[in-house]
């Protein structure tokens, strides 16, 4: 049963290397935001059966006080509700508003990359700004993200957040979002960008006609933002940043149930299973992180069943894990002038060592689930 101990460290230590990796593009950014920048931009969104979140979107987005040209591309994804008819009411009254079918995509690509194909050939302008009908955005939100639009960059992964709330899945689903967000903005500033959200990004059109659009992963169940930034990694050097201006962060839904929080998670987690095609590296630390919690799981059980000294190795590890994931939130926290939440990284903490096992084994039948009627 040594063997155990011996995964446990080796696997250990390539996780802390890599915390510590985060830590360390977290702390030492100096980045600065361009503010002088106005370019030209389309903002696109693609929605499917969006009605009950269109309002608020079209409410965000006529708020925006951005002053240089900007046209909003709202694509109909095959809705059946009246989604069609809200964006249409919409671009009648203002001709910054743009309805696009996804029908006009491109006919080899499956789910949401055929509705943002859609739009972004409609895109008139070189910089493409993306979020989700139901985030909810800042009326500085374009202007924001359009200062780090700089001459030499071409990639920029936005932060998003969700609301705490009451409940414990949205306080879950916060933190471990939050976490996500850190992690991303750690690896972007040491000049290897593993992670974007579709909730908040941006790149140039140029950069996307340059490496096939979505071709390389059409029929992935997502992919239009981790996977695709991969794409754009592999076959350019792109230059990628992270956005810190607090005007430019969009507030992504709360799932109010463990269920659909659950489904949502299973969907991210389908992706990852093909990124050992794009990053080697991201792919195996991926792996890792899937293969130390279940090896805690196995530790604790042997300890249980078969030797009570395995009590204290797993105690030790889980100890280690707990120090160096906690130096990062606290990092975090610092970096982004949030409110430390103790008892709700302890829920956390100890709910995400079965819920990263869950989340691994559930990511091989994520083409199972089905999303807003699809």
């Amino acid at each position: 049963m040594t063997l155990i101990i011996y995964l446990l460290l080796g696997s250990m230590l390539y996780y802390a290397g890599m915390i510590l990796w985060f830590i360390a593009g977290n702390i030492f950014s100096n980045l600065k935001e361009n503010s002088n920048s106005k370019p030209d931009i389309s903002v696109i969104i693609a929605i499917r059966n969006g009605e009950k979140s269109l309002s608020n979107l079209l409410e965000d987005l006529s708020a925006q006080d951005y002053s240089g040209e900007v046209e909003f591309i709202l694509v109909d994804d095959e809705s059946t509700d009246s989604t069609h008819k809200l964006i249409q009411e919409k671009s009648d009254v203002d001709k910054r508003f743009i309805l696009e079918n996804s029908s006009n995509g491109n006919s080899i690509l499956y789910y949401k990359k055929r509705a943002l194909d859609a739009g972004i050939n409609r895109a008139k302008n070189e910089w493409l700004l993306f979020t989700d009908v139901d985030c909810r955005l800042n009326p500085g939100w374009v202007t924001g993200m359009a200062s780090y639009f700089g001459d030499e960059v071409d990639y920029v992964v936005g932060y998003s957040e969700v609301n705490r709330g009451n409940k414990w899945v949205t306080r879950f689903q916060a933190l471990d979002f939050f976490m996500l967000i850190i992690a991303a903005r750690g690896s972007t500033n040491s000049g290897r960008a593993w992670a974007s959200t579709g909730q908040n990004q941006a790149y140039r059109k140029n950069l996307f006609n340059s490496v096939g659009g979505f071709s390389e992963i059409a029929k992935e169940l997502q992919g239009d933002d981790s996977l695709f930034l991969q794409v754009c990694r592999k076959n350019k050097s792109s230059k990628v940043v992270f956005t810190d201006n607090p005007n430019c962060r969009t507030i992504a839904r709360q799932e109010v149930s463990w269920v659909s929080f659950f489904k949502q998670r299973l969907r991210w987690a389908g992706d990852a299973n093909l990124m050992w095609k794009f990053n080697s590296a991201f792919f195996l630390s991926i792996f890792i992180t899937f293969f130390l919690p279940l090896l805690l799981i196995v530790t604790f059980f042997t300890g249980f069943f078969y030797n009570p000294y395995y009590f204290t190795v797993f105690t030790k590890f889980l100890s280690v894990q707990l120090i160096i994931e906690f130096i990062l939130y606290f990092i975090g926290v610092r970096q982004f002038d949030k409110k430390i939440q103790l008892f709700d990284f302890a829920f956390w903490f100890i709910i995400h060592i079965p819920y990263t096992v869950g989340m691994g084994v559930g990511s091989f039948f994520a083409r199972q689930l089905s999303w807003r009627g699809r």
